[in-house]
């Protein structure tokens, strides 16, 4: 024996798809450059962040 499906679970299916279908284009927040370049931009911006922590603890406390 064959179950059929109601028509509106079909219907809905159908609607929570569409929810999800790209209302634009993506392409413009895809990442630019090659994975060599964003890798390196990574470790840049470490080597950045590394060095105002530095300078940071290296400041004298007025607290102590």
């Amino acid at each position: 024996m064959k179950v059929r499906t109601r028509p509106y679970r079909r219907i809905r299916a159908a609607g929570s798809v569409m929810e999800f279908w790209p209302a634009g284009n993506y392409i413009e927040h895809m990442p630019k450059g090659t994975p060599q370049q964003r890798m390196g931009q990574c470790w840049q911006n470490v080597g950045n962040q590394l060095c105002k922590s530095i300078k940071h603890y290296e400041q004298p406390n007025d607290e102590q």
